[in-house]
């Protein structure tokens, strides 16, 4: 195998994209990125890495209210030191996509979400992976995990598709559910999620073996 292969997954909420990519990485014997990443860009932002946490790429407006409240100390964190600079969501993007491109630069990785397939579009040794499934089964899984009801979980996968779509429109001006943006489409409605760290895994060792 590659010294530095990387793997992006772009998921839907509710398609078990995150679990697919955390057994790939498992099996594969990378190492597995996602929330990491915005902790390490806190720490970069001379913040503590707790305080982003909670938030990522899916809700700028949300992020974007977060960051502004830590700038000035809001009464239900401890208070942060001002910024000289104010802190955009581009800057944040930029700041991570940096960040991807140096751990990927070191070793191997399974990058889930942040715009990784197109952070890494022209990188070699890197397959791009999109996890989908029909709305109403991701609707009946977020029910389940997280005990909601029907109306509530619609509620949350909508607004889940809609920020994670004005995300990357805004800070790339790309569809990010463009087949083409892809290597691997899976809809994990119909494989599921063994069927679907198989079919990663035994594209990067198939591919590893032709390089």
């Amino acid at each position: 195998m590659t010294e530095k292969t990387a793997i992006t997954i772009s998921r839907q909420m509710g398609s078990e994209g995150t679990y697919i990519g955390y057994q790939a990485a498992q099996k594969l014997g990378f190492k597995y990125l996602d929330r990491e990443i915005l902790q390490l860009a806190a720490k970069e932002m001379g913040l503590e890495p707790q305080m982003l946490e909670n938030f990522d790429s899916r809700s700028v407006p949300l992020l974007e209210r977060i960051i502004n409240s830590f700038c000035f100390g809001a009464p239900e964190v401890p208070a942060v030191p001002s910024f000289k600079k104010p802190i955009y969501n581009k800057d944040l993007f930029a700041l991570e996509s940096n960040i991807i491109r140096q751990i990927t630069g070191q070793c191997c990785a399974v990058i889930v979400g942040r715009g990784g397939f197109y952070i890494l579009k022209d990188r070699p040794d890197t397959l791009h992976v999109f996890v989908h499934a029909p709305f109403d089964y991701r609707v009946e899984r977020i029910m389940k995990e997280q005990k909601l009801e029907e109306k509530n979980a619609r509620t949350m996968v909508q607004e889940s598709d809609r920020t994670r779509t004005k995300f990357i429109r805004d800070m790339l001006g790309i569809d990010w559910m463009d087949a083409r943006n892809f290597h691997l489409c899976l809809d994990s409605s119909v494989i599921g999620v063994a069927a679907g760290v198989e079919m990663i895994t035994d594209l990067v060792k198939k591919k590893a073996i032709e390089s």
